[in-house]
């Protein structure tokens, strides 16, 4: 029914344009109707249309500049970091093992969102290679903790623990608030 109403504008509309009246009725089942010809069914009361107003010119715009726009635009800006929220990646990355049951982790972290992140650090979380069994949670704190968009940061931390006696599979993951 949408699409029969919205044809009926657009009819009503370029038909006049055109330069010739446009009509309007209802049928005896309650559908209007538009045409250029008045009906010639009895009992159908047909009204013309006015003739709908010119359209006005309107000078051509600029697009507006938008706050990434003006960001990009800075000396210095071009992709140092994003819209909308914090959004803390590792940018670089080093584990290796220090001793037979240590491993040490460092690296740095990059605020590529276009907020800034607080309490930012680093989630290690190292499972037991034969079973899967988490053995492992900690957090490493990054410097400075907290970050603005575009801002690194960097991290390091050794732990001791048997979990990281064999091969070890360290998942590492940023996070703050």
């Amino acid at each position: 029914m949408k699409s029969v109403a919205v044809l009926a504008v657009v009819a009503l509309l370029a038909t006049p344009a055109l330069g010739g009246p446009v009509y309007k009725w209802t049928d005896a089942r309650g559908v209007v109707h538009f045409g250029d010809v008045p009906p010639h069914a009895p009992g159908v009361n047909a009204e013309t249309m006015p003739a709908p107003p010119p359209p006005v010119a309107r000078p051509p715009q600029e697009p507006e500049a938008t706050p990434a726009d003006a960001a990009a635009s800075a000396p210095g800006a071009a992709g140092e970091h994003g819209e909308g929220p914090a959004r803390v990646a590792i940018t670089e990355r080093d584990d290796e093992p220090v001793g037979p049951t240590a491993h040490a982790f460092r690296g740095k972290v990059k605020n590529q969102g276009g907020s800034e992140a607080r309490d930012v650090y680093i989630a290690i979380v190292v499972n037991e290679p034969t079973q899967g069994d988490e053995c492992l949670r900690e957090e490493i704190d990054v410097e400075p903790a907290t970050l603005a968009p575009g801002a690194v940061g960097t991290f390091e931390a050794e732990f001791d623990n048997p979990c990281f006696s064999g091969t070890v599979a360290a998942d590492l993951r940023p996070e703050w608030r």
